[in-house]
């Protein structure tokens, strides 16, 4: 889990001095259909993969259709031109186990003419685009990497019988990708902070993130649904659909994108995983048109 720098702290464990934000370029979602069949090595890949963690594939698994992570990171490319022609650090971010053998983050380096470094983000629940942002953030203040490409996943094929915990259940498949760069205007992200939780609730921790940024606007995730405290009038607050849990929150991030690079808007973004006792916050500030 990725933890806040050293020095002062507010009450929600940020630093005294802002750190640097990003700047967003681009923010583009998608939203697909069936997607394609399963291939005929994946009727022995899988159940074996299975038997190997002591778990077995559920009946018809394969007779469905699926969009895997490759396949949903090849459809978008084309919308983020020229910000998909190269990149410094890609970093997935996802909760399910992808539904395609191999890596989809290797495929991107072939599609991309100037590939940098790519990698994924897993195992961190509803928080883990949160831990991505963080390390795209570490890179560029330690590496000065500039283009950076956050990609959040969902993908709804589930090729094992245990239990998923409804917060974490996919209903529909879905990329979003954050393209950053220095020159960008679109707007300035912040690096996420991560509160614990465990001596507090959640409720408590965001009613003081709300004291201190004084968002217009606030974005909240699956882990939020039912846990919100009392918002301040006049704060717009925009809860993520169900069934998106990596996704939610960063898709109605680049639906409104739009309408506040017209307006200006300050967004606070959040959510909480209840297993690892952490809400994670991250605040967009973006410019009205008239004043970039």
């Amino acid at each position: 889990m990725y933890v806040t720098a050293p020095g002062r702290r507010s009450r929600t464990g940020t630093p005294a001095g802002e750190t640097a934000p990003l700047g967003l370029a681009r923010a583009v979602h998608q939203v697909f259909g069936p997607g394609g069949p399963f291939g005929n090595d994946d009727h022995i890949y899988y159940p074996d993969l299975m038997r190997s963690y002591g778990t077995t594939c559920p009946p018809g698994a394969f007779e469905g259709r699926r969009n895997s992570f490759t396949d949903m990171v090849t459809a978008v490319l084309p919308r983020l031109r020229p910000h998909a022609d190269g990149f410094d650090l890609a970093v997935l971010a996802a909760t399910t186990p992808d539904s395609q053998p191999g890596f989809p983050m290797c495929h991107l380096s072939t599609l991309v003419p100037d590939a940098g470094l790519a990698f994924a983000v897993l195992d961190q629940g509803l928080v883990t685009a949160f831990t991505a942002l963080q390390v795209l953030a570490n890179r560029a203040r330690r590496d000065g990497a500039g283009r950076l490409l956050l990609i959040a996943a969902d993908q709804t094929a589930l090729l094992h019988d245990l239990p998923v915990p409804y917060r974490l259940r996919v209903e529909r498949d879905v990329v979003v990708v954050l393209a950053f760069d220095p020159a960008a205007d679109g707007g300035r992200l912040y690096p996420p902070r991560s509160v614990p939780t465990a001596s507090r609730t959640p409720e408590v921790a965001l009613a003081e993130a709300l004291a201190d940024e004084k968002p217009q606007v606030l974005v909240t995730g699956t882990g939020l649904a039912g846990r919100m405290p009392a918002v301040p009038a006049g704060t717009l607050v925009l809860p993520a659909p169900h069934g998106q849990p990596v996704t939610g929150v960063w898709q109605e991030v680049a639906t409104r994108l739009p309408r506040w690079q017209v307006d200006g808007a300050r967004v606070l973004i959040a959510d909480h995983d209840s297993d690892q006792e952490r809400l994670a916050i991250c605040r967009l500030d973006v410019p009205a048109a008239g004043r970039r």
